[in-house]
């Protein structure tokens, strides 16, 4: 007898077998009903009248087969053991299509039918039988809360924007106590203790916290209304809806006033807490003790502590660093951990240079000689220059090294172990392709019959579920899973990020690791890294468990994908994948390689051939472009935070500047007596500023481009600068300039000659 039978990968075969005739029987001992009910086959009522799934020559048909079909229509004509037809016939979705009851005695059909189902739904277990309960409600708040928290990304990127606050706030306090230092001096003449002062000032702090606070309410609801509208417009293809409205919590708003003015007051104390140590008598002239004292040299005790700090700093970054290259640090966290600890080095280390005695004088003459004069006069108050360096360096780094993990629009590599695996174009249809597209009888049956030969495929199974990509905004419970064959996995494509791998072919290739047995039954799967680690939460090793009715499948992740296209899946080997979901039949994703067709060809023949089973083609490289810009929205978002520092730092250095040169009008009306001329005193003033500037932004630089330098390896040693932050950083250079000549005109018009005569 021969047969078909069904094989992987969706092709009917031909099989014989031998069977020995034990004996016949009248055909009446069996009825139509013992065949199952096969739609297209078991409803016509003639034999013309047939659509089968499989090969029939219906042109054989004679009339006396249509009688045949007439009468006695599906009535078997052969009878074998039950566990003769298992043997050959069961499939993985089971091994039994029908239950024939028969009563008993005295038994009617009804009441036999009745019994048994009483009895069915007493013993079977509707969770068994894939019956799930799902309380949708609370499902549903549990993923609103988004896959991705960018309240704490916001705040793990704004706390040197917040930090650089702060200190701006003990600058211009302190600024404002050396202003009314003969108000403090007449205080403490007149019976005020140095705590009492320190009440009143911490006081009057406190009353502008407050108000500062309010102000910063509407400011940040000003800014978080600029984002969201941002979202909904200029960068809804980032998002995907434009349903993104604004929530207000009074909570957040009120924690974050309180924090602010917790945080200010801290700063003020902090400032205070120097004036006891200066005498009534200093403070009376209206001079500091203690400011001129953080001149001291090097040599005292005091003094050491910041080439100690530089010293322990750049020892930390090389120990990062050489853990990196061991292997026994995490590459990326090593890096950015050095770049850090560079950044502080480098701030330890100016405040080191101009805290130093100048052992040596300027001499010459020139605009090279006033340059150098000007530089010098950074060194006159040097908590000041290195609080306007810190941040100007800080708003920097973030700058640079958000911009490091910027996407661009353009692949630069499509090959086999690129993001889009040597792929032109993926498709996903609705209902599943049981065929292989690549024989002659699957591209006929999908209606693809010009494609050139060129053209192939690659068949994946998938498990419907949630979207694990950036382009969910919930967080997924239900991820989708996609299962590849062991062609696929042999090939090698696709790049990794990291593995599990214990072997050197494991480590060659990772798919292998889809192949490993657990131990306590998991099943290994890959993710996309970003996936895995923004959208998952998840990290190399973890578990990911899916309910399925009264079992849990646990998965295992086991590589991570280096940026690809699989951002929204799980990728699982295809036998376990048969095995744990037997109910999905086919492949619903192919990728396609073009091979020498046109892709707009390619993918319109694509959209035509299978537009019956609901096909959606799209581009690889589209795909994966349209995941950068997702990630390229919300750096833009973070990256702002980098522009308002830098604000910030430009504000605070011109403050500074102005503030240097008021104090120091008794010093250029003096200068001015010797011969000096305007364009040398602001020659001196430009060339402090830009000192300062270029030492902020040198700083910042560097320590981020130590921090980067994985991502700066991983695209091919390309610097991730952008026209926007080059714009910021050269504006940045232009308001400092400005604010030179602001302290220039500034120096120039106050009254030098008083100045003088009270020297």
């Amino acid at each position: 007898m021969e047969y078909y039978a069904w094989e992987e990968p969706g092709r009917l075969v031909t099989k014989t077998t031998t069977l020995n005739v034990a004996g016949v029987v009248p055909i009446d001992r069996g009825d139509r009903k013992m065949a199952p009910t096969y739609p297209g086959i078991t409803d016509s009522p003639t034999l013309d009248d047939w659509d089968p799934p499989f090969p029939v020559d219906l042109r054989r048909i004679r009339k006396v087969d249509e009688q045949y079909w007439e009468k006695y229509r599906t009535t078997p004509k052969a009878f074998v053991a039950l566990a003769t037809g298992q043997q050959l016939w069961q499939t993985r979705y089971g091994s039994v299509t029908s239950l024939r009851i028969r009563p008993v005695e005295g038994q009617s059909l009804a009441q036999a039918r009745d019994l048994y189902t009483q009895r069915l739904r007493a013993a079977a277990d509707p969770l068994a039988l894939g019956l799930a309960v799902i309380d949708v409600r609370a499902q549903g708040l549990e993923a609103s809360r988004g896959a991705t928290d960018f309240g704490e990304y916001f705040v793990y990127f704004s706390f040197f924007i917040v930090v650089s606050a702060l200190l701006l706030v003990a600058l211009f306090f302190k600024l404002g106590i050396e202003q009314r230092v003969r108000e403090v001096g007449l205080l403490r003449a007149v019976g005020f203790g140095p705590s009492r002062v320190r009440a009143l000032f911490l006081q009057e702090g406190v009353l502008l916290a407050a108000i500062g606070s309010v102000l910063g309410i509407f400011g940040a609801l000003g800014y978080a209304w600029l984002m969201m509208y941002g979202l909904r417009s200029w960068w809804v293809d980032a998002v995907g809806t434009t349903a993104l409205t604004l929530h207000v919590s009074p909570v957040s708003l009120v924690g974050g006033a309180l924090g602010g003015v917790i945080a200010a007051v801290a700063c003020i104390w902090w400032t205070l807490r120097a004036l006891g140590r200066i005498s009534e008598r200093s403070l009376l002239m209206g001079t500091l003790d203690s400011e001129l004292s953080n001149s001291q040299s090097p040599s005292s005790s005091r003094g050491w502590k910041w080439p100690i700090a530089t010293a322990t700093l750049t020892v930390l970054a090389l120990l990062l660093l050489a853990g990196a290259a061991a292997g026994s640090v995490e590459r990326v966290g090593a890096f950015f951990g050095a770049g850090s600890a560079l950044l502080m080095a480098s701030l330890c280390a100016a405040a080191w240079l101009f805290r130093r005695r100048a052992k040596n004088g300027i001499d010459g003459h020139g605009w090279m000689s006033v340059s150098r004069l000007g530089m010098r006069t950074a060194t006159y108050r040097p908590g000041r220059s290195v609080l306007s360096i810190a941040v100007i360096a800080s708003a920097t780094f973030i700058l640079i090294s958000v911009e490091a993990f910027r996407r661009g629009d353009q692949l630069a590599d499509t090959g086999p172990r690129s993001g889009v695996g040597g792929y032109d174009l993926i498709v996903e249809t609705l209902l599943p392709i049981v065929r292989d597209p690549n024989t002659r009888e699957g591209k006929e049956a999908l209606n693809l019959f010009d494609l050139d030969q060129s053209v192939t495929f690659e068949p994946l199974r998938l498990l419907p579920g949630d979207d694990a990509s950036c382009l969910n905004l919930y967080e997924p419970r239900n991820p989708r899973i996609v299962a590849v064959s062991d062609g696929f996995r042999r090939s090698r494509r696709f790049a990794f990020q990291s593995s599990l791998a214990t072997t050197d072919a494991e480590r060659a290739n990772p798919w292998l690791l889809l192949d490993k047995t657990m131990p306590d039954g998991a099943i290994p799967v890959i993710a996309d890294a970003n996936s895995m680690t923004y959208v998952l939460h998840k990290k190399l090793g973890d578990d990911i468990v899916l309910p399925r009715g009264d079992r849990d499948v646990r998965l295992r992740l086991v590589a991570a994908l280096s940026d690809s296209v699989f951002q929204g899946e799980l990728l699982m080997a295809e036998q376990p994948f048969v095995t744990q979901f037997p109910e999905q039949q086919g492949y619903q994703v192919l990728l396609v390689q073009a091979g020498h067709e046109p892709s707009g060809r390619l993918r319109a023949s694509l959209e035509d051939g299978l537009s019956d089973l609901g096909a959606r083609v799209t581009g690889t490289a589209e795909r994966l472009a349209q995941f950068h810009r997702v990630e390229n929205t919300y750096l833009s978002t973070f990256q702002t935070l980098g522009g308002l520092g830098l604000l910030l730092g430009t504000f605070g250095l011109a403050t500074v500047l102005l503030r240097n040169v008021l104090e120091r009008k008794k010093e250029l009306a003096l200068l001015g007596a010797v011969g000096f001329r305007r364009a040398h005193v602001m020659t001196m003033v430009v060339a402090e500023n830009v000192l300062l500037l270029v030492a902020g932004l040198a700083a910042g630089s560097l320590s981020a481009a130590l921090a980067i330098a994985p991502a700066v390896a991983e695209r091919g040693s390309r610097l991730p600068f952008t026209s926007g932050s080059a714009v910021l950083m050269v504006g940045v250079l232009v308001a400092g300039l400005l604010s030179s000549v602001l302290a220039m005109r500034a120096a120039t018009r106050m009254p030098l000659l008083a100045s003088l005569r009270s020297e």
